[in-house]
């Protein structure tokens, strides 16, 4: 005989707590969805602009030089080696890694007489 479908019980854990439970699992897509769920709702009671400026869309600090670099293989060593370097800025041209430091200064201080330095893709992994 079939078993009756249990109801399931309700998240009792906070938004942030889930928030940072699917960002730790690598689901930011989910995570974003929650988040625009707690901040849409408003009666959260909790401070969530942390994981706001955390899960904001990317922006584009500068544009110069040429402007159709094709980014496609940075992007793929972004998703093969995040891991890795999780915490860190690295700098990326063509799919290979230019340079990788703690700070944004110290990354940049790598790349002052790189010569393709000033075309890399500058990106912090969290």
């Amino acid at each position: 005989m079939a078993q009756p479908l249990r109801k399931p019980e309700p998240d009792t854990r906070s938004y942030a707590e889930r928030i940072r439970e699917l960002v730790e699992q690598d689901y930011v897509g989910a995570a974003r969805k929650l988040l625009a769920e707690a901040l849409e709702k408003g009666d959260h009671g909790e401070d969530l602009s942390g994981w706001q400026r955390v899960l904001a869309p990317v922006k584009v600090l500068r544009v110069g030089g040429e402007l159709d670099i094709d980014r496609t293989p940075d992007f793929q060593w972004l998703k093969d080696h995040s891991d890795t370097y999780r915490g860190q800025w690295v700098a990326l041209f063509a799919g290979e890694l230019l340079a990788h430091g703690e700070s944004l200064r110290a990354l940049r201080a790598q790349l002052e007489d790189h010569p393709l330095g000033d075309r890399a893709l500058l990106h912090r992994i969290y």
